[in-house]
């Protein structure tokens, strides 16, 4: 590799490391939310994507160091090294897309409805289907993000396992309304179900909606 080469991919990898430590920050305890999509675990995605882009830049410098190596051995060495950074890249960009297509499956199978609630923010509910950990039942479970352009932050979840209407979010079974810095959400649950059971103050006389409330800054 000449000295002018070098430089250049330095300055490359230095600007890709720049870049990520800047999308590292900007989706610090956040989600992405994109064409339906809810990308979970981002950070770590975020670094896949970019150890993706350093194998990028390596590979056609690489490629002209190959034209210009005068010695066999310098070019057997320099032929090997490309062979595997490209199936390295390759791998991971089997593993990356791979990664992507389960989340757009989970997505494509939840129950999301989006509310507006001014100031340039939106509540997405997410409503999935989970297992328990210990059988093969399962439960519906309604995770609340509070979205602001791409970036989602969780605020909280509510669990429809107690509840005749275990499909709230799909069937259009709730309300939401902004209170300050906090979203009131009241679900109509239908009645208890699993063994849950009103105190004594409510038993009589049970209320329409189970009413939470979420902090949007959480």
């Amino acid at each position: 590799m000449n000295k002018r080469s070098g430089w250049l991919t330095a300055a490359a990898v230095i600007a890709v490391l720049a870049a990520m430590a800047f999308v590292f920050i900007y989706l610090k305890d956040c989600e992405l939310y994109i064409g339906g999509v809810i990308l979970s675990n981002v950070h770590t995605l975020v670094g896949i994507v970019f150890e993706i882009l350093v194998l990028i830049i390596v590979i056609p410098v690489s490629v002209t160091n190959l034209k210009k190596a005068g010695d066999e051995k310098e070019r057997r060495r320099i032929k090997i090294s490309i062979i595997g950074v490209s199936a390295f890249l390759l791998i991971m960009l089997v593993f990356v897309s791979w990664i992507v297509a389960g989340y757009a499956e989970r997505s494509r199978k939840a129950a999301i409805a989006e509310i507006d609630i001014g100031e340039g923010q939106s509540i997405l509910l997410v409503e999935n289907e989970e297992q328990f950990s210990s059988s093969e039942d399962s439960f519906f479970e309604i995770t609340l993000y509070c979205r602001e352009g791409m970036r989602l932050k969780k605020i909280g979840r509510q669990t429809e396992y107690y509840y005749a209407h275990n499909n709230m979010v799909r069937n259009g079974q709730y309300k939401v309304e902004r209170v300050g810095d906090t979203v009131k959400v009241y679900y109509d649950y239908g009645e208890l179900i699993n063994g849950l059971k009103w105190k004594d103050e409510y038993i009589n006389d049970p209320p329409e909606y189970i009413e939470k409330e979420y902090r949007l800054d959480k």
